[in-house]
């Protein structure tokens, strides 16, 4: 399945038929890669811009899903809580709080595997039809991202929340074939009530010990770069990525000998609208307290996802040389090159995907 430069795939991830999930994985890989679109030069514009057929029961059942992790943290925190301070008692109170440790803290499984069982459900299928998923790549870059084990995922933008991102673990554990992914949320993510539970997808905690140990393992890991930063650039214009002083990934690349994989995740930004105030004030206090404060709704104007779809559009891997302590030039040249890779992303595929009209700038 090599391909020369000139070469443009796209994968609908929503059209894989469901036997296919049960095949062992040299089945599984003969079915994707009949599925694989292939086209010399790029494909036409808005070519892959339809979205999948879906049931009005799978709909239901993934707006009732997301309405109860995405709206549980905003209802429980921003109505229950000072329902219950204003009007309840102090029993009351005592039970609400110890409520609020029993969602944060009891036990899930986030990996193992209930990953798997969850990869391969029925409600991860209605997702990947709900928004449409699909990945597009140009050339070679999925064979050598399939060569370059581990590696570091790099996908931006954030949005409101980074679906691409979430539908990418299982997607890409299923069928790339490039060996074990996780994703790496922000460490509140796996304390903050029912929003947590996107956790079980298959996750590490974002720091960077933990990012080294899982690439250690030999274990790949996908990260957002732009971060909660990257929320409060969401806007109707231009696609726009805070990256640009961002150069962590670059050193712990360096660090570790992962290579990068460059990603763009379009239709992040359009799955919600966002409110935020222009001062940034919003942005100040969640960067300091590490937790989105914003508004934001979708579907009825309640936290239920828009149906757009989504696109998961990766790039060919960054080589680097494993170095204990890169030099600034070094970090500086990687990060360059992850900066291009992004916006090549965005600029090759943006017109197939119905967002020719778009711009990207990275800020």
């Amino acid at each position: 399945m090599s391909g020369s430069p000139e070469e443009y795939h796209s994968l609908d991830i929503f059209a894989i038929p469901p036997e296919a999930y049960e095949l062992n994985e040299r089945d599984r890989k003969k079915v994707v890669d009949n599925l694989i679109k292939t086209n010399k030069g790029p494909f036409a514009p808005n070519s892959l811009a339809h979205a999948a057929e879906i049931s009005v029961a799978e709909q239901i059942l993934v707006n009732v899903l997301l309405l109860v992790l995405m709206g549980g943290p905003l209802a429980w925190f921003s109505f229950v809580a000072p329902a219950v301070w204003i009007f309840g008692s102090w029993y009351s109170v005592t039970m609400y709080v110890l409520f609020t440790l029993v969602l944060s803290l009891h036990p899930i499984p986030y990996r193992g595997n209930f990953c798997h069982y969850l990869w391969k459900s029925g409600i991860q299928k209605a997702c990947f039809r709900y928004f449409s998923y699909r990945a597009v790549w140009t050339g070679d870059a999925l064979e050598r991202v399939r060569a370059c084990q581990p590696y570091l995922g790099a996908g931006v933008p954030h949005g409101v929340l980074p679906f691409a991102n979430l539908l990418s673990i299982s997607a890409i554990n299923l069928f790339t074939f490039t060996g074990t992914f996780v994703g790496a949320p922000a460490s509140v993510t796996f304390n903050t009530p029912f929003l947590r539970y996107f956790t079980m997808l298959g996750t590490c905690d974002c720091s960077r010990e933990v990012v080294a140990k899982e690439i250690e393992r030999g274990n790949s890991v996908g990260v957002v770069p732009d971060g909660i930063a990257g929320i409060f650039r969401c806007n109707d214009g231009d696609e726009v990525c805070f990256l640009k002083s961002r150069k962590g990934l670059a050193k712990l690349s360096l660090k570790t000998g992962a290579p990068i994989v460059p990603a763009y995740s379009l239709g992040n930004t359009a799955v919600f609208k966002a409110w935020f105030d222009k001062w940034g004030i919003m942005e100040r206090i969640s960067r300091k307290a590490q937790l989105s404060i914003f508004l934001f709704w979708g579907k009825f104007g309640l936290p239920i996802p828009l149906r757009t779809p989504i696109t998961t559009i990766f790039g060919p891997p960054i080589e680097v040389t494993q170095t204990d302590n890169p030099t600034q030039e070094e970090i500086d040249d990687v990060h360059r090159r992850l900066l291009q890779g992004v916006e090549d992303c965005f600029n090759q595929h943006k017109a197939a995907l119905g967002w020719g009209h778009k711009t990207m700038r990275i800020v």
